[in-house]
């Protein structure tokens, strides 16, 4: 669809009156039902009294009606005054119906006990593993969007690592590891920088270094009430979710006082590590005669996510006469040893007031995360005949600052809410120091350096004594994003007479980020040269050694006095290195992270500064301007139509620069800055359909269009020329943005003490999806049309938009918690799903070939040809299966979960053949708890049982890539808890 350039000015032109209108309406509305009353209450089990979320309460003759939020409580507003029968109903529940008389301007507070049903005629007792089941059903049943939902007593009985660990469990969503925790979601197959993340409702900022994901490991399951992910989200809702919006539920001080303690304690297989360690304190209460309520809460956690990354590379050669294919000769093997301790610190205060019709509330969210890593690296090059060592030690941190302000008002029948809220995102790297040594001294003893590179490590012959000391290189970094919104939002219902009913809900929302990446790199590369860089980088280094006596005397080659080597930066002990099949391979080199430190200490005065890191600073300023309107249309039960539309315009202006600095750190050529601006606006269309023919069934479709704005790292006109190479690269000012229409169609059968199974169909049509390509601008029409006619043959590396793509498949879910069967067996829960995802869109290459022109004497021309390839999208796992299985038996839960995870591609190369995937992978986790009493529970986490390795490979798994290897974890803990 072509884009309204309305500006924002004209926008609100149309938007004031419509907001004046509504106010006089809303004056004169609370004049005419000042006389009404509201209903407030709490749905609660009978067993144990534990809230129901996602209940729904009826006044069927008003057409009145509400759903219970996470702690079970509703509210009914302009209600007349006289007698109501007011019904709740939930699944698995009996419905209930109480008598209500309510008096002029009354608030009237009830208690609603729900009895489950009763399936074998004896008593039946809800497990908690089935209540959260249950409440996730309800909450998505009557959910207007097309959503899965994660209960809050999912997340709190059995709880996941993060949050990114707890909303895999959902159909057709993934995960992105990071040092074997789930750090990011992919929904559908589309990438984490496709969905849009946000905390009741309010977007978090950003904290990739270079696109528009959210690192979810952030966020502690603990802070929780509950996480949903909507597929087909509503006009209410941001565009910027073509992928979908994950919306996590913080805690709200339900009516009764709260209180949770825990401490656990862990153990990291791989590194046999027994500090792991994490604790929580929660407490949450109403005060002032339950007007003001208030939940706090504060974590710390400590564990150990280092891994071993074995890695082969393959060069390709000519193609094969017999089989058509390139083929694969061994290149180079590396092994790396990742020591990383991750620390979190998390805390949260919510607070909620009620004053008469009105209720304010205000959240508030720290949580700062830090990694101390120290990567070791051994690469292996037989045709070389060089082992390279490598160490490299990083501290950095990332903040995340959120609070929000919120507001409800009940009008009579006009209700507003509105929401004002800032965010901050900070990551940090104060200094990344990594050094470099190499072996040149022909270090293997023989090998064909064509045969799988791991055979390399039999003919090795690695002396550290003749490891030289290559460079050391420093980089200092930082990334920062502001995200401030405001929204507005009114609601008006309706009735004509007694069977359409329904309501009009429109608003507006202003949304600005600000963002600014720096990057600054310094370092010296000739202490291998014995020069005056090695003389002058000793005589510093014996200068602080007279300070700092703990750093060791340096070492040089035993051939040369002048060129310091790798022994005096060894630490004692031996390193083994796990590698595909469990076994040990030692690293012929323990690097010491202080001795690093030491000499980066000792050079930081005199170390170069890179002018070639310039070009990845930028900055960046967004602002969207948002309106919308959505009409929900409702005939009785069985029929919901909720027409809508969203019209979102954006202003941004992206500031960064032109770089063709080259030689040794860039002392020679010139920078400048350079900012671009793109102005644009998007109408969206929505249709949402739910038809219920029967007490048990429902069908929903829906219509939706969303939208994606490039990486920051693409979209910043970041442009480097390399007038040697004859190379530019950089991001592409001029890419635009990417609109998806989709169409979702899903079929839900549910029953009371049985559960629900669901089939979803889905699409989308997307246009201007943007991607990474590489061409050579070989004639001048082909640099005209990439901006660049000065650089007519140069190779362009950058990004560019294809007009069209498209996601398809289906998801398949069931759970049910077969309380049904005679016991013990009725306390088991049982978890199914399934998706299949398919992907269509074209990757963009070029190839070169050498022709002869002149036969004699001989001249050869390189003739470049610009291509495409029909692919799938990167990213898109083509089978996602995930099941779990759950027991309750009085104080007693367990669960063990899977995870299958089928092949997918990672890389696409000029040749099909030489396309990377990653491996097909299973994936076993398992949790215990026991309870003692009513408030003390231990529990027991097991996560890897299987020690699951992350593995990709080259056209096929006889050349494979990298194997990732981070191990079994568990947990052991203790928990207190009133409620």
């Amino acid at each position: 669809m072509r884009p309204l350039l309305l500006s924002t000015r004209t926008w609100f032109r149309w938007l004031s009156p419509t907001i004046l209108f509504v106010g006089v309406f809303a004056l004169l509305s609370v004049a005419a039902y000042g006389q009404s009353g509201v209903i407030k209450g709490l749905v609660l089990e009978t067993n144990g009294g534990l809230a129901l979320s996602g209940a729904q309460v009826t006044i069927d003759s008003l057409r009145r009606g509400a759903i219970t939020d996470v702690n079970g409580a509703f509210t009914l507003g302009n209600i007349p005054p006289g007698t109501h029968r007011l019904k709740v109903s939930y699944l698995t529940y009996e419905t209930n119906e109480q008598l209500i008389t309510l008096g002029a301007k009354e608030i009237r507070e009830v208690e609603i006990l729900m009895t489950p049903i009763d399936l074998r005629g004896e008593e039946v007792i809800i497990t908690a593993q089935a209540l959260g089941q249950t409440q996730a059903i309800n909450e998505q049943l009557n959910s207007d969007a097309i959503a899965n939902i994660v209960s809050a007593d999912r997340i709190q009985e059995l709880p996941d690592v993060n949050a990114a660990e707890a909303i895999a469990r959902l159909p057709g969503v993934a995960i992105n590891r990071s040092g074997g925790e789930g750090q990011k979601v992919v929904i559908r197959g589309l990438e984490p920088k496709f969905a849009q993340i946000t905390i009741n409702g309010v977007s978090l900022p950003a904290n990739d270094a270079g696109d528009r994901s959210v690192d979810l490991s952030l966020i502690a399951p603990e802070l929780l009430d509950g996480i949903e992910v909507f597929k087909a989200p509503l006009p209410d809702m941001d565009a910027e979710a073509v992928g979908g919006t994950v919306n996590l539920k913080l805690r709200k001080a339900p009516q009764r006082f709260k209180l949770l303690a825990k401490g656990l304690w862990g153990y990291n297989d791989l590194h046999s590590d027994w500090r792991d360690h994490k604790g929580v304190f929660q407490m949450s209460s109403r005060l002032f005669d339950n007007k003001l309520g208030v939940v706090a809460q504060a974590g710390l956690e400590r564990f150990n996510r280092g891994g071993d990354i074995l890695q082969r590379t393959w060069r390709a050669e000519r193609s094969n006469d017999t089989t058509d294919l390139t083929e694969l000769l061994g290149n180079t093997l590396r092994l790396e040893d990742r020591q990383e301790i991750r620390r979190r610190y998390n805390t949260s205060l919510g607070l909620d007031y009620a004053l008469g019709r009105s209720e304010f509330s205000l959240f508030g969210l720290y949580s700062r995360t830090t990694r101390d890593r120290f990567f070791m690296e051994e690469r292996y090059s037989r045709s070389d005949q060089e082992i390279q060592y490598t160490g490299e030690d990083i501290f950095g941190t990332l903040d995340l600052f959120s609070l929000s302000l919120m507001a409800n008002h009940d009008l009579g029948p006009l209700k507003i809410d509105w929401t004002l809220s800032n965010s901050r995102s900070n990551g940090q790297t104060p200094a990344a120091v990594s050094v470099n040594f190499r072996d040149n001294t022909s270090p293997f003893t023989g090998g064909n350096p064509d045969d799988d590179p791991i055979t390399y490590l039999d003919f090795a012959d690695p002396d550290p004594e003749q490891a030289v000391f290559r460079s050391v290189d420093v980089r200092t970094s930082s990334t920062l994003e502001v995200t401030r919104t405001a929204t507005l939002n009114f609601e008006l219902p309706y009735k004509w007479g007694d069977k359409i009913f329904g309501s009009l809900r429109f608003g507006g929302k202003y949304k600005a980020i600000s963002r600014e990446r720096k990057l600054d790199q310094r370092g010296e590369n000739f202490y291998y040269l014995g020069s005056n860089e090695a003389d002058r980088a000793l005589a510093r280094y014996a200068l602080y050694r007279d300070s700092v006596p703990e750093a060791n005397a340096p070492t040089t080659l035993p051939q040369n006095s002048l060129i310091p080597n790798i022994r005096s930066f060894l630490r004692e002990g031996e390193l083994d290195f796990e590698g595909l099949d469990g076994e040990a391979i030692p690293f012929s080199a323990n690097l010491d992270p202080e001795q690093v430190n030491h000499w980066y200490r000792s050079q930081d005065a005199i170390l170069n500064t890179d002018r070639n890191a310039l070009v990845n600073n930028y900055e960046v300023d967004e602002t969207v301007t948002a309106a919308y309107m959505m009409l929900k249309f409702r005939v009785g039960e069985w029929l919901t139509v909720i027409p809508g539309f969203r019209y979102e315009y954006s202003n941004n202006e992206y500031r960064a620069g032109l770089s063709t600095v080259s030689g040794r750190y860039g002392v020679n050529g010139f920078y400048f800055d350079t900012t671009t601006v793109q102005q644009y606006g998007e109408f969206l269309p929505h249709l949402h359909l739910k038809v219920k023919p029967t007490d048990w069934f429902d069908i929903r479709a829906s219509y939706t269009q969303t939208l994606a704005r490039p990486d920051f790292d693409w979209i910043t006109p970041r442009i480097r020329v390399d007038e040697n190479g004859l190379v530019v690269s950089g991001g592409n000012p001029n890419l635009r943005h990417m609109v998806s229409t989709n169409y979702d169609l899903v079929l839900t059968a549910y029953k009371g003490g049985y559960g629900l199974i669901s089939a979803t169909l889905f699409s989308k049509e997307i246009e201007n999806i943007f991607y990474p390509f590489d061409i050579v601008m070989a004639s001048d029409s082909l640099a005209e049309e990439f901006n660049y006619p000065q650089y007519r043959g140069y190779e362009l590396n950058s990004y560019r938009n294809s007009p069209r793509a498209r996601v398809y498949g289906f998801e398949l879910d069931l759970q049910t918690t077969l309380s049904f069967l005679p016991k013990p067996l009725n306390g088991l829960v049982f978890n199914v799903n399934y998706a299949r995802l398919l992907s269509e869109t074209q990757f963009y290459f070029f190839t070169q070939k050498q022709v002869l022109v002149i036969p004699f004497p001989p001249v050869f021309d390189i003739i470049y040809d610009n291509q495409s390839r029909d692919v799938s999208m990167l990213s898109q796992t083509p089978h996602i299966l995930r099941s779990s299985l759950g027991y309750d038996f009085k104080g007693f839960s367990a669960r063990i979960s899977a995870i299958y995870q089928s092949s997918k591609i990672s890389a696409y190369s000029n040749d099909p053949s030489l396309d990377r995937f990653d491996r097909e992978f299973w994936r076993f986790d398992a949790s215990l708890k026991q309870q003692f009493g009513d408030n003390w529970s231990v529990f027991l986490n097991l996560n890897n049982l299987n020690n699951q390795q992350d593995i990709s490979y080259t056209r096929n798994q006889s050349f494979l890539g990298t194997i990732q290897t981070y191990g079994l974890t568990g947990t052991l803990g203790l928990q207190y808890r009133i409620q």
